[in-house]
């Protein structure tokens, strides 16, 4: 009798299971049906957070998305990004040292930048990522194609990246803040998120306890955006000197993203010292740098400025983590006695731990290398951190390690 009864509960129980089971896989229509909460995105959508991310990340757009992720340490996780994210994974990408996206294969893990194409829409949708992250302004210019991407998977969408500032009154800027605490949420992470935050913020600080004084007119040349540019091309705007109440030598108004000024504009500047960004080694051999450094080349050596190579800041929009960088060069060049040499690249190193965790570790020292062979392959010397000078080769002009 009392097996009969034992044999009955268990009966039940399978039923019950067999019935449970039944239910979970009738509602279960893919990665939007198993949430732990919602979440509200940069363009007010409301968006349910996934269970889990088992079925990967897809980035879309390369102003911001795959480099806020990167700082969650999510790249086990990341399936598909932009083309460029792999091909041109340098150039000031720190993420892109601290994570191996150049193994990423173009073929069958990659896009059309900064584009969500309908036959994208259809390839994405057959891999049914479990997340898919964007930015306000892919979004708005491809909108029907994510509202019908959507349908299918999680789309949550960050705040557009600017160029111009990245803080507001003496902390990270309210944007940059919001995608990080977003991701935070939506991945699961958010004492990451929080540690990140205060991480920034006590950089953004020790930054302006190192200001001094100096009257200095400093010129950023051979600016790395939308690619390598000439050394007549500066940024009207420059992050690491408003950082560091730097002067910029460039006082002409302009509002755009870069400027490209003429060799004899450059010549009539007033230039105390020349920060260049490494990037343009490949542009060094190009009439309009050869006519920059024509220039210097002929000023008596008392009246030549100081010249130095510095981390790039701006690759498709920009990282504000070779900002943070660039600023505390900015602060030790400017600034005589604030750093040792020692002193700047721990703190660089420190800034991409705090981006990276310990994948921020080879940062500093696999971007020296990369550059290094980047501007050797061009016939130059450039290393990071270091004082360069003009020389001659026979007809042409060239940068070399002072």
């Amino acid at each position: 009798m009392q097996s009969k009864a034992v044999l009955a509960i268990a009966v039940a129980v399978v039923v019950i299971i067999v019935g449970i089971g039944a239910f979970m896989f009738l509602n279960n229509n893919g990665n939007n049906d198993s949430p732990t909460g919602e979440v509200t995105d940069a363009l007010g959508r409301t968006i349910k957070i996934p269970s889990d991310l088992d079925n990967g990340i897809v980035t879309i757009g390369s102003t911001g998305p795959l480099r806020f992720a990167s700082i969650f340490d999510v790249y086990d996780r990341i399936i598909e990004v932009d083309k460029g994210d792999i091909t041109d994974n340098k150039n000031g990408r720190a993420y892109s040292y601290a994570y191996p996206y150049d193994k990423l294969d173009v073929e069958t893990q990659s896009h059309a930048d900064n584009k969500l194409e309908s036959a994208t829409v259809e390839s994405i949708g057959k891999k049914n990522p479990s997340l898919v992250i964007t930015s306000a302004g892919v979004w708005n210019n491809y909108a029907e194609n994510f509202q019908t991407l959507a349908k299918k998977v999680t789309v949550m969408v960050l705040k557009d990246q600017q160029m111009q500032y990245m803080t507001e009154d003496g902390k990270l800027a309210e944007f940059i803040t919001f995608n990080i605490e977003l991701l935070g949420k939506v991945l699961k992470k958010e004492s990451r998120a929080t540690e990140v935050i205060d991480g920034i913020n006590g950089i953004i600080a020790d930054i302006a306890s190192l200001k001094g004084t100096s009257d200095r007119s400093i010129y950023v040349a051979g600016v790395t955006i939308s690619g390598s540019n000439t050394l007549n091309t500066t940024f009207p705007r420059y992050i690491p000197f408003d950082l560091t109440g730097s002067k910029n030598a460039y006082a002409g108004g302009s509002t755009d993203s870069k400027v490209v000024l003429s060799p004899e504009e450059v010549a009539k500047m007033d230039i105390d010292m020349i920060i260049i960004d490494p990037s343009s080694s490949d542009k060094v051999k190009e009439q309009d740098s050869q006519a920059v450094l024509s220039y210097l080349y002929g000023l008596d050596e008392s009246e030549r400025p100081d010249m130095y190579i510095t981390v790039p800041i701006v690759w498709d929009s920009i990282n504000y983590d070779c900002a943070l960088a660039s600023a505390f060069v900015v602060t030790y060049l400017n600034y005589q006695g604030s750093l040792t040499l020692e002193q700047l690249e721990q703190k660089v190193v420190n800034v991409f731990k705090t981006f990276y965790g310990t994948h921020g570790d080879n940062v500093l020292k696999d971007m020296k290398t990369f550059f290094e062979g980047k501007s050797s392959s061009n016939g130059q010397e450039m290393p990071i951190f270091q004082e360069v000078e003009v020389v001659k080769n026979g007809d042409m002009y060239a940068l070399a390690a002072a």
